[in-house]
């Protein structure tokens, strides 16, 4: 039980610079306003939510959060790619016989029974494996929405669509082996290295700052966009009126008795 409990905290920690020393320094004025952007599946969000009201409490800089959509194993919308199931999955290490027997042998299809059929009736995309891979893994999103019109109206058939796919992955992983095959061992040890890295933020990003306008009790502007202070605002407000009060009275006294004091 303790385990689950700290998962959270252990799970959001890594999203604060300050977690990183040999990396970013040890200067929490500086790691504290460095952001994080997190790529992950919806399943995480609750943690990096909570992480992001914290933040909030203890003064550091929220993350941001980049959903990504589950890429389904090979047998079809809902399962889980697995490590340990060889046909689940395409990995980076398959060859191209064992890609096209993958696709081709455990597919999940949006193909209809018969040929005759799928003509008549056409494919269901949404749950075609590999429809759903191109997605990913064809660049040419005009390419792809032809493929989608053609199989949707039955002009193109199952077996059609996964020699495209096949096409598509092998071309990707062979790629991919590539590039691999040249890291060695000095690539990993540099990579590996611990070396400081001075953040020093995105200086192509246009930087907008807002105007604050005030009111008329000399307030700033109001912080969203339905018009509405909010609760920490009313505090502050509230703070500052009294305290703009105290001084307008010790003001008066002081007049009052430097007016006294010329009388006598």
């Amino acid at each position: 039980m303790a385990n689950k409990t700290d998962f959270g905290s252990i799970q959001g920690a890594t999203s604060w610079a300050s977690s990183f020393p040999h990396i970013f320094g040890t200067d929490e004025k500086t790691t504290n306003a460095i952001p994080a952007l997190i790529p992950c599946a919806i399943d995480q969000d609750p943690y990096f939510r909570m992480t992001r009201d914290v933040s909030a409490r203890i003064h550091y800089a929220k993350p941001s959060l980049i959903h990504a959509k589950f890429l389904d194993a090979l047998q079809g919308p809902g399962t889980k790619m697995s490590a340990s199931i060889d046909e689940s999955a395409i990995f980076m290490k398959d060859t191209p016989a064992q890609i096209k027997n993958k696709i081709n042998k455990y597919a999940f299809s949006g193909g209809k029974v018969t040929v005759e059929e799928h003509r008549e009736l056409g494919g269901d995309t949404s749950v075609d494996v590999s429809f759903q891979y191109l997605r990913f893994f064809l660049e040419d999103d005009d390419e792809l929405e032809k493929i989608r019109v053609a199989y949707e109206a039955g002009e193109l058939l199952t077996g059609e669509l996964k020699a495209i796919c096949i096409k598509e992955l092998q071309t990707y992983v062979a790629a991919f082996q590539g590039r691999r095959a040249q890291v060695g061992d000095e690539v990993v040890d540099l990579f590996m290295e611990r070396r400081p890295l001075k953040w020093v933020g995105n200086p192509k990003a246009t930087r907008v700052v807002p105007v604050v306008e005030a009111n008329a009790d000399g307030a700033e502007g109001k912080e969203g966009g339905d018009g509405k202070l909010t609760k920490n605002q009313l505090k502050k407000l509230e703070k500052q009126k009294m305290i703009d009060a105290k001084k307008a009275q010790k003001a008066k006294e002081k007049e009052e008795q430097a007016a006294s004091t010329k009388t006598d």
